[in-house]
C-alpha cells in the first residue's frame, strides 16, 4: 500500500479552545459580580444619604385615592368598596401599626374605642365609613355616583386628619386639642 500515510495518534486540538472559553466565562462572571457589588453599594449609600425618598403612608394613600377617584366610576360597587376600604386600612396599618386589614369592621371599631391614643377623627368618621362599606359588600346595597364621591371624601378626610394629628410635635396641642 503505497501512497497511504501511516496512522498517527490522536491530536489534541480542541483542548486549547476549551481552556480559552472557560477563562473568558470566568472573566465575564467576575465582571458581573463586580458590577452587582458596585450597584448594591451605591443604592445603600443613596439610602443612607436620604437622597432616595421613601414615600410616606399618607402619600401612598392619597395617590391611591386619587387613582380610585379618576377610575372608580368604571368599577362595580363591590370592587370599589373593597379598594376604598383597603386604602384606609392600609394607611392605618402603616401609620398607626394597628392590624386594620386582619380585623372585621366590628373588631376594628371595638379596638378603636378602647385606645385613647388614636385621633378623634377615627372615632368620629370610621363607624359610618365602615358601615357603608359593609352594606355594599355584604348586603349588596347599590352605590350611586354621589355615594362613591362621599366615600372617597371620607377616606381622604380620615387619612389627612389622622396624619396631621400624628405629625404634631410632642408638647404642642393637636388641632383637635386647640379647637377645644
Amino acid at each position: 500500500m503505497e501512497g497511504f500515510a501511516d496512522i498517527e495518534g490522536p491530536v489534541l486540538v480542541g483542548l486549547a479552545w476549551l481552556f480559552a472559553l472557560a477563562a473568558a466565562g470566568l472573566l465575564v462572571l467576575l465582571l458581573l459580580a463586580f458590577a452587582i457589588r458596585l450597584w448594591v453599594r451605591r443604592s445603600r449609600s443613596r439610602q443612607a444619604d436620604g437622597s432616595v425618598h421613601q414615600r410616606s403612608p399618607l402619600e401612598i394613600a392619597l395617590e391611591r385615592l386619587q387613582v380610585l377617584q379618576k377610575g372608580g366610576t368604571d368599577l362595580e360597587a363591590d370592587p370599589f368598596i373593597v379598594e376604598v376600604s383597603d386604602i384606609v386600612r392600609d394607611y392605618l396599618e402603616r401609620a398607626l401599626s394597628m392590624p386594620a386589614r386582619e380585623q372585621t369592621s366590628e373588631e376594628f371599631l371595638n379596638d378603636l374605642q378602647k385606645r385613647a391614643d388614636l385621633p378623634q377623627v377615627l372615632k368620629d368618621r370610621m363607624p359610618q365609613f365602615l358601615d357603608q362599606c359593609d352594606l355594599v359588600k355584604f348586603a349588596r346595597q347599590s352605590l350611586a355616583g354621589q355615594q362613591r364621591d362621599d366615600l372617597i371624601d371620607t377616606a381622604n378626610t380620615v387619612v389627612v386628619e389622622t396624619d396631621a394629628t400624628l405629625q404634631v410635635p410632642e408638647g404642642e396641642p393637636s388641632r383637635e386639642e386647640a379647637a377645644v
